[in-house]
C-alpha cells in the first residue's frame, strides 16, 4: 500500500513496498490511487504459485547451500568478495525531490531475492516464476516492472535485520566498482531458470530509475496525472481490475 504523510514542517512523506511502485509504474499508473485509498488486489493463483515457487528455492538453499556469515569488516572492504543467504537482505530506498507545490521524501522498502558481491561487482538477482516461460521466446529485455525492481535493490542500503529495518543502527552500504542485475526467468512447475536477463547497470539506467521515482511521487501528490497504458491485455490480466473504472472492456 502506498502511504502518504503530511508534516506541518518537512516534507510530504511517501512510502510504499517497492513492488507498490514497480507495479504501478511498470505496469499501470491508475493503480497509484487505488492503492493510496488503501484498495488491496485480489488474490491471483499466479501470485501464490509464485510465492510458493520462491520458498522452496529458500529451502532448497538452506538445506544444500553453507555459507559463511558476512561481517561488517567483509561489507566495508569492497574487494572482499561476499554472498548472502537467499531472501535474508531486505532493502531501503530514500529519496527526496523538490515540486513547485511541495517537497517530498519517497521511501521504498523491500527484500532481495539474491545478493552478493564478486569482484568487486555488487549483484543483485530477482528470480521470476512463470508459467509459461516460452513467452519470452523474443523478449530482448525484461519487461519494465522487472527492470525497476532490479534497479530499486541496486541503489538502496540494506539491513539483514528482520526489524527496525528503516534503523540506522541496521543499515549498511555496499561498496563496489561496478552494479549488475540479473533477472531470472524460472519455469514455475520445476523451478529451473528458462532465461536471464542480465546487464552492468549504466547511467541511462540509473536516469531512468530517477526519472520514473520523480513521476511516481509527482502523481501521488497530485502534481500529475496517471497515464493510461491503452492495452486491452493488460486490463485484463490485472489483479485491480474489478475496482478500476479506467478499465477497457
Amino acid at each position: 500500500m502506498i502511504r502518504i504523510k503530511e508534516q506541518k514542517s518537512g516534507p510530504v512523506l511517501i512510502t510504499a513496498a517497492v513492488t507498490d511502485f514497480t507495479d504501478t509504474m511498470g505496469y499501470c499508473e491508475y493503480k497509484i490511487p487505488l492503492s493510496i485509498s488503501g484498495v488491496r488486489p485480489r488474490q491471483t493463483q499466479s501470485l501464490v504459485l509464485g510465492t510458493k515457487a520462491h520458498v522452496a528455492e529458500e529451502k532448497y538453499e538452506k538445506e544444500h547451500v553453507k555459507l559463511e556469515p558476512v561481517t561488517e569488516q567483509q561489507i566495508r572492504d569492497k574487494q572482499t568478495d561476499i554472498e548472502f543467504a537467499r531472501e535474508n537482505v531486505r532493502t531501503v530506498l530514500t529519496v527526496p525531490f523538490e515540486f513547485p507545490t511541495a517537497n517530498v521524501l519517497v521511501t521504498l522498502s523491500g527484500r532481495i531475492d539474491k545478493i552478493a558481491r564478486v569482484d568487486q561487482i555488487l549483484t543483485i538477482q530477482d528470480d521470476k516464476f512463470v508459467s509459461n516461460p516460452k513467452s519470452y521466446d523474443n523478449k530482448r529485455a525484461p519487461y519494465p516492472s522487472q527492470l525497476l525492481q532490479v534497479l530499486t535493490y541496486l541503489n538502496s542500503s540494506y539491513s539483514t535485520s528482520t526489524h527496525n529495518n528503516n534503523n540506522s543502527k541496521n543499515i549498511f552500504h555496499m561498496p563496489s566498482a561496478q552494479k549488475r542485475w540479473i533477472v531470472r526467468i524460472c519455469d514455475r512447475m520445476t523451478g529451473k531458470p528458462y532465461k536471464i536477463y542480465s546487464e552492468i547497470q549504466t547511467k541511462e539506467t540509473l536516469y531512468y530509475l530517477h526519472a520514473t521515482l520523480e513521476r511516481f511521487a509527482s502523481i501521488v501528490i497530485g502534481t500529475n496525472n496517471p497515464k493510461h497504458h491503452n492495452s486491452k491485455a493488460k486490463c485484463k490480466a490485472c489483479s485491480f481490475k474489478d475496482c478500476c473504472e479506467y478499465e477497457i472492456q
